[in-house]
């Protein structure tokens, strides 16, 4: 295999995994919200203060927040280094290199494509690739 094929299966691979983290994600986020903020409408309910819905409006918040932290630290790297590895840009090598290690600790699939990538950008074949690519959009 050359150093196109194997950045094309990692750069589908990575798309995959962003997809699949933005779409968990997002799930979450909105039965999380959604259990928070029905928690504190029915406290708010059965003690019948209205001011008690706030626990429920913070957990809301705060579950806003933690999945966006998520989403920035998971899926952004493994979204942009599969866009920049089709396009095969000159930081390609530098977003793969960052989203295999994001991928790594998820058993089986992540463990394999993370290794995988990290075979690649290492491996001399990996580096001489990243070092004579250019923009296709050029």
């Amino acid at each position: 295999m050359t150093g196109a094929d194997h950045n094309k299966i990692l750069a589908i691979g990575f798309g995959a995994f962003a997809a699949i983290f933005f779409f968990t994600f997002f799930l979450l986020l909105i039965v999380t919200t959604g259990v928070f903020l029905a928690l504190g409408i029915s406290f708010a309910n059965e003690t019948g203060d209205s001011r008690q819905a706030g626990i429920g409006i913070l957990g809301g918040v705060f579950t806003i927040i933690f999945y966006g932290v998520l989403g920035i630290i998971c899926v952004l790297p493994t979204a942009m280094a599969g866009w920049k590895m089709l396009k095969r840009r000159k930081r390609a090598r530098l977003y793969g290199i960052i989203a295999s290690i994001v991928v790594v600790p998820i058993l089986p699939l992540g463990t394999i494509l993370g290794a995988y990538g990290l075979w690649f950008f290492f491996s001399a074949e990996g580096k001489q690739f990243y070092s004579n690519s250019i923009s296709l959009s050029t």
